[in-house]
């Protein structure tokens, strides 16, 4: 189920977060530990119309979470959000990256955005998978240096409206 997320959430959500920089992983840059504070700070920049949510499981229990972003502070691009999904390691390959997908498009859609982009590193084949109905757009060759290797960033793009 999903719900927005909350200060409550951002410890597992740092701890979520801090998964995905892995060695194996690569789906972040960051090199550094996200931290309960910072992802609370991050978490008061995410309200509408650039929401943050959790999914949880019958239990409760936060399996991952996913946003929408600002892409940029210049209001001509008002009307464009960028995704993000993050799933515990515990729950990766069972679906739940293509539900997020889903639900940021619905609820991207009903704010009122035109264009969703999002960007994922060219090797990391199962979030680029999970992204369906969205269209490569641009690669930027060695964008990102990662676990001592340069990183190709795919963008991807959704038009909404």
């Amino acid at each position: 189920m999903f719900r927005r997320a909350t200060y409550s959430d951002a410890a597992v959500m740092a701890k979520i977060y801090n998964q995905a920089m892995k060695p194996s992983v690569f789906a972040i840059s960051q090199s550094t530990p996200d931290t309960y504070s910072g992802r609370a700070a991050w978490l008061s920049a995410h309200q509408n119309p650039y929401p943050a949510f959790v999914y949880e499981d019958k239990n409760g229990e936060v399996l991952g979470w996913c946003s929408l972003s600002r892409l940029s502070i210049r209001p001509e691009y008002a009307d464009v959000a960028e995704t993000s999904r993050y799933i515990d390691e515990n729950y990766r390959g069972k679906g739940l990256g293509r539900s997020m997908a889903s639900h940021l498009v619905e609820t991207a859609y009903s704010l009122g955005f035109r264009l969703l982009v999002s960007n994922v590193f060219e090797r990391n084949l199962p979030s680029l998978r999970s992204i369906v109905g969205y269209e490569r757009v641009v690669v930027l060759r060695e964008g990102a240096l990662v676990h001592g290797e340069w990183q190709n960033y795919v963008y991807l793009w959704k038009k909404l409206r």
